[in-house]
């Protein structure tokens, strides 16, 4: 079908309207394009991919082999225009006004960014390879590096190539930095004394640490993880401060991308008695928000995430900021602060988070959000009751995909 492209919208996709006036979603194309697409419906809604480029953008460069890399078939200066745009257009559907929203701020570096990478693994006759999965599909793309990865990173997945990815691991998490320390976790199906000899092989020539994690087809790392052989934990400098990281801890993945949000995020903070950090993982806007406030607690569900936040706040002679173990989710009242600081996963903050937050005696909002629509959903939520939008950035953490982090202020 012969489609003309009118704009993207969140998830990666572009929109078209067919000549009866349905919408259809198209991956792989850009704004201003005609392209030919096949297309299905899905849930009510024609979707599909490119074909054939009929009149291509100018815009339009050869993308990357990696299928997650939605965005790699844009030159970068127009990623971070579309970005924008899609940030624009949720908003302005969300509140139901026109809003403009500024430039979105490049990252240091629009290719080998990434501290952390989780590929899987594929077994064939003709030998086993690291690479990702199709979107939407189980088809497997094999690749001999991540173009997004450090570049020390890479240096052990060539190892993995080169020398066998033992038997019954079904997915390798890499995490680096800048120093050249490497950290893996073997995810894997069986035992994990399976894994012992390689793991003291692959710190012999030069891992800095290797870890077990049993597979779970329900999510990453329900089972937990063990350390193998070699240092558990590496140090990943995040704006003003050096934290400890893991394997298979989360943890921003475009450090230097987030040293920019954070440093941003403390100047509009202000100063002030108490701050709230909610989501806080392990703690690193709580510890920037501590330079700037007397007291700040800080809330994480991941008994894992607040050791080592109190660990990192030891090391690091930071003593006004306190870590609580509770789900920010299920409490219906929080503690007294200025100020509260979210930054909640892709689904955005649950309905007894906003109410929790509404009820709570502070005037301002930092919100800090990895999902345009769920954060467009909230923002509309929170300004129903009472709040109101001040400003809003995006950054680009992940170039060459679709995906935005947005550092929100919200007052009453």
């Amino acid at each position: 079908m012969l489609l003309k492209l009118e704009k993207m919208v969140h998830g990666g996709v572009a929109l078209a309207r067919l000549s009866e006036g349905r919408l259809a979603l198209v991956r792989g194309g850009l704004p201003g394009e005609r392209v030919k697409a096949d297309l299905k419906e899905r849930s009510g809604v024609l979707q599909g991919a490119v074909s054939e480029i009929v009149d291509p953008s100018p815009h339009r460069v050869p993308p990357s082999t990696h299928p997650g890399l939605d965005y790699s078939h844009m030159s970068y200066a127009h990623q971070l225009e579309l970005k924008r745009s899609v940030v624009e257009d949720a908003l302005t559907r969300s509140l139901k006004r026109p809003v403009r929203v500024p430039p979105t701020l490049a990252a240091p570096e629009p290719w080998g960014y990434r501290s952390a990478v989780q590929p899987a693994v594929s077994r064939t006759p003709l030998g086993t390879t690291l690479g990702y999965r199709m979107p939407e599909s189980a088809t497997f793309a094999p690749l001999t590096h991540d173009p997004t990865a450090y570049g020390s990173i890479n240096r052990v997945w060539a190892q993995l190539r080169e020398g066998g990815v033992p038997k019954g691991v079904r997915e390798v998490a890499f995490r680096g930095n800048p120093e050249g320390e490497v950290l893996l976790c073997l995810i894997a199906s069986a035992s994990v004394k399976n894994y012992l000899d390689v793991a003291h092989s692959l710190v012999r020539e030069g891992v800095t640490g290797v870890s077990y994690a049993p597979f779970d087809a329900r999510g990453r790392f329900r089972g937990g993880s063990e350390r193998l052989t070699g240092a558990r934990v590496i140090r990943q400098r995040y704006g003003a401060f050096e934290l400890s990281v893991t394997a298979t801890s989360f943890a921003q993945p475009n450090p230097a991308a987030a040293a920019r949000l954070y440093s941003e995020l403390t100047r509009w903070a202000g100063r002030g008695e108490a701050a709230l950090d909610l989501y806080a993982g392990s703690g690193v806007i709580g510890l920037h928000l501590a330079e700037v406030f007397s007291r700040v607690t800080a809330l994480e569900l991941d008994r894992s995430s607040v050791v080592r936040g109190e660990r990192d706040a030891e090391r690091l002679g930071v003593a006004n900021l306190t870590f609580v173990h509770a789900d920010a989710r299920k409490l219906a009242e929080l503690p007294d602060a200025e100020l509260i600081a979210v930054d909640p996963p892709r689904a955005g903050l649950a309905k007894g988070a906003r109410q929790a937050i509404t009820g709570s005696k502070a005037k301002r909002l930092l919100y800090v959000s990895c999902d345009v629509a769920t954060w467009a959903r909230d923002v509309a939520e929170f300004e129903a009751a009472g709040w109101q939008l001040d400003r809003v950035q995006p950054f680009d953490f992940y170039p060459q995909t679709h995906h935005i982090e947005l550092l929100s202020l919200l007052t009453r």
